[in-house]
């Protein structure tokens, strides 16, 4: 495995719970459970017991009894499942640093060739739900490299074994009856294989949402997001017109300003029209903006002041719903530019990330004096760079959110 797969691996570990909490919200609002998502059936004790305990919660939602069972004997208990929902592993490379890795001259050339290749499958994405070709293979891209990189965990067992344990059962539980429908439905094989936590195919997709979503886009009459491109591609289409993506708006482009800009006006809850931008001296990285001048816009500068610039459009909550890391999020909707012909990212030699130890560090201090980073776990996360921002701009530093060294050796 590449590094690139690895920090892809350690990304998504350290984003599935909060992932994981978004699909369980719409599943409950789509298909009626329980309002407080409450397990279908008491989780732990005895596996085989559990497995009969779920299996007639699957007959009673109207599942084939005789597919329920067959599905039941083929899922296994993994302790590898288990031990990847525990490691603690965490993200914490740089905006640029990850960037550079995940926009890649692979992806840039394979997504271009896709796109040609399946250019009428994203036509009709396009003309149906509204979503462009460079939207969808960016995620595709991101998700799995275009197919490459599916998971190799038996998805009926990875979901046996996560709704039987008591971490999240309320979650895995809807999941594992969903997949236990799709197998019923002819939608999965028993051998089906996929990420440790569930997710199947080439945009690695949940059960509850390919139950949804699923579309055919070769015509062959079934749903094979492993195999089929077409129908991976329509299916990634049909899911992101349902999380909001709203047609022929832009959703984040790279943008550029002197050097004495307020940068503390950067960062989400700080939105405004982008003619009030143009006002605080934004001007386009094209000398033309996406947007009229009506649009609301965030800006986001997720290495600092030096580092790449953007405003991000009301179509970029997408891609927080898709996948809750700021980093991720960033990287994938200008993956998505740059396949739309965007130049590379400009910037002016921002300083690094902090070490694992000097951002605990700093998060204590902070922490002292009164500021909420939430968890000290050596993260950049939102809270503390909310808390960073605070510190500097009572410094007299530029709020731009980014801790350097600089900030830390004062406040030592």
């Amino acid at each position: 495995m590449n590094y690139l797969n690895r920090v892809m691996i350690v990304l998504k570990n350290f984003i599935v719970k909060r992932f994981f909490i978004c699909v369980l919200g719409s599943v409950i609002s789509l298909q009626g459970f329980n309002a407080m998502g409450a397990p279908l059936v008491a989780c732990g004790g005895n596996f085989n017991q559990f497995l009969q305990r779920i299996g007639v919660k699957a007959v009673e939602r109207g599942v084939d009894k005789n597919s329920v069972l067959l599905a039941l004997k083929y899922s296994k208990h993994s302790q590898k499942v288990l031990e990847m929902d525990r490691k603690q592993r965490t993200f914490r490379l740089s905006f640029l640093d990850f960037s550079e890795r995940a926009i890649n001259t692979y992806r840039l050339k394979n997504g271009i060739k896709n796109i040609e290749r399946y250019k009428k499958t994203f036509q009709l994405a396009k003309s149906k739900y509204g979503v462009p070709a460079e939207v969808i293979s960016a995620f595709w891209a991101m998700e799995t490299d275009f197919g490459a990189v599916q998971g190799k965990f038996n998805t009926l067992s990875s979901l046996a074994t996560l709704a039987h344990d008591c971490r999240r059962p309320e979650m895995f539980q809807e999941e594992y009856v969903s997949a236990i429908a799709l197998f019923a439905d002819g939608v999965i094989e028993k051998e089906i294989t996929g990420a440790w936590a569930g997710e199947i195919g080439q945009v690695q997709m949940l059960p509850s949402d390919i139950k949804i979503f699923g579309q055919d886009g070769d015509g062959d009459g079934i749903v094979d997001l492993k195999k089929s491109a077409p129908d991976a591609i329509l299916t990634a289409a049909a899911l992101i017109s349902d999380m909001g993506w709203i047609p022929n708006q832009p959703w984040i482009e790279e943008v550029k300003m002197d050097s004495g800009f307020p940068w503390e006006e950067a960062g989400f809850g700080r939105e405004r029209a982008l003619e009030a931008w143009k006002r605080l001296g934004i001007k386009s990285r094209t000398e033309s903006f996406e947007a009229n001048d009506q649009a609301i816009a965030t800006l986001l500068i997720p290495q600092g002041r030096k580092g790449p610039k953007f405003l991000a459009y009301s179509n970029f909550k997408v891609y927080l719903s898709w996948n809750d890391s700021f980093i991720y999020t960033v990287t994938a909707a200008h993956l998505a530019t740059r396949l739309g012909g965007a130049k590379k990212l400009i910037s002016s030699d921002p300083e690094d990330i902090l070490t694992v130890g000097e951002m605990i560090e700093l998060q204590k201090i902070l922490k002292s004096k009164g500021f909420n980073v939430g968890e000290i776990d050596g993260i950049l996360g939102r809270n503390t760079r909310q808390s960073v921002r605070k510190m500097q701009l009572e410094l007299g530093f530029p709020g731009d959110s980014w801790p350097t060294r600089n900030l830390l050796k004062k406040l030592r």
